[in-house]
């Protein structure tokens, strides 16, 4: 009779082990009951700063020697190259854990589209980005933003992006640390930053056709007002040991740049 106790309560004993088992592997969910994967993180758009874009008068001077010619123009100042111009900004993503797991993000995409509302496929652009422990050895691929959730925003809704007018600063310049992993933590929050740059001569060319009577106010020596509505969305993805890779969606967020006059 104890012979057959003690086997029962080994048999019992074993069954635990492997009915919940895979749980071992993610620090949190142990005896938690329950196999069902972590929620996606929530994400949304915690701030769009300004690292560096030209004043009014650099772009005014700019315009004013492309179409009037440089004498006519001495009132506004120095003419920039297009190589001096730069846009960058700084896009800050909030993203919360519910979980009792940490989540490492291990993919970005992101969609920015200027002077939403206008038809050119050429104010669209969008960049991904893979994250990786190794940030110096840290393939991209573009297959890194795809999924087969519907309701998560894929590379595929962004095909007609203008080619490189969006380009992440830390694969077009190397900065490799901006593509470590960074992890949510367990029941917590993270603020997690990008910094993007777009094409100055397409954004050039963009604000030459949108800029109102901007050959006449040049004219009459006065200095343009540029303003930049723009359009940010996207989705991360993070990836949990025994249940895959999963993502959230971002967006859309909308505002705008209005040009500052220079700093002396």
């Amino acid at each position: 009779m104890t012979s057959n106790r003690t086997l029962l309560l080994a048999t019992i004993a074993l069954l635990s082990l492997l009915t919940t088992g895979c749980y071992g592997f993610l620090p949190g969910l142990e005896g938690t009951g329950t196999q069902r994967p972590p929620d996606a993180p929530g994400v949304s758009v915690a701030e769009v700063r300004l690292a560096q874009m030209p004043d009014r008068r650099q772009l005014g001077a700019y315009y004013c020697a492309e179409r009037l010619g440089r004498f006519l123009c001495g009132f506004i100042g120095e003419v920039p190259t297009a190589e001096e111009i730069n846009f960058q900004f700084d896009l800050e993503l909030l993203l919360t854990n519910r979980n009792p797991i940490p989540l490492p993000v291990v993919s970005a995409l992101v969609g920015f589209t200027a002077f939403p509302g206008t038809e050119a496929n050429q104010t669209l652009g969008s960049v991904c980005m893979s994250f990786c422990e190794d940030p110096n050895n840290c393939a991209q691929s573009a297959d890194a933003c795809d999924s087969t959730e519907p309701e998560i925003r894929t590379r595929q809704d962004f095909a007609m992006a203008a080619a490189n007018f969006l380009i992440s600063t830390a694969l077009g310049e190397r900065s490799f640390s901006d593509l470590r992993v960074r992890t949510v933590p367990a029941g917590s929050e993270l603020r997690f930053i990008i910094r993007l740059s777009l094409d100055p001569r397409q954004m050039i060319a963009l604000l030459r056709e949108a800029t109102t009577n901007l050959i006449d106010t040049l004219r009459n020596r006065q200095i343009p007002e540029f303003v930049i509505p723009y359009r940010i969305e996207g989705s991360v993805w993070v990836a949990v040991e025994n249940f895959g890779r999963f993502g959230a969606s971002f967006g859309p967020y909308s505002n705008e740049w209005r040009l500052r006059d220079a700093v002396n």
